[in-house]
């Protein structure tokens, strides 16, 4: 994937100081597509493996956190839309349970998912963070 561009860089950082994790931190992840003149953005937590004591043969598990929505919203120039979609309707929208902000950053379109699990297409990825609990 290509270097994005360096607002989108900026607004990333800037997002994850909006992200309180409730475990040890650990790095997001990212993915960036620019499609029908939007710029859209998900991020989402890394993945986590049982601990000692935990049932080792279950899958791994999305990091816990919260999310400032408020100090989120203060970082678009113009906000057209907030979201919660707890449940995805059907099955191509792969982001899962996500926040999602639409707005104007630095004149661009922009299309924000705060996700709260690894979307589905990179679950199986070779260099998908996991974290040692």
């Amino acid at each position: 994937m290509a270097l994005p561009p360096s607002w989108i860089e900026s607004l990333v950082q800037q997002l994850s100081y909006c992200l309180f994790p409730t475990e040890l931190p650990a790095p997001l992840g990212c993915h960036y597509h620019f499609e029908a003149g939007c710029w859209e953005i998900a991020l989402f937590p890394p993945m986590r493996r049982p601990g000692r004591g935990e049932n080792y043969a279950a899958s791994c598990r999305p990091s816990t956190f919260t999310f400032d929505i408020q100090q989120a919203s203060m970082l678009f120039e113009e906000l057209q839309h907030i979201d919660w979609v707890a449940m995805p309707a059907d099955r191509e929208n792969e982001a899962g349970p996500h926040l999602l902000i639409e707005g104007v950053v630095n004149n661009h379109t922009v299309l924000v998912r705060i996700c709260s699990e690894v979307p589905a297409r990179f679950q199986n990825e070779q260099d998908l963070i996991v974290q040692e609990k």
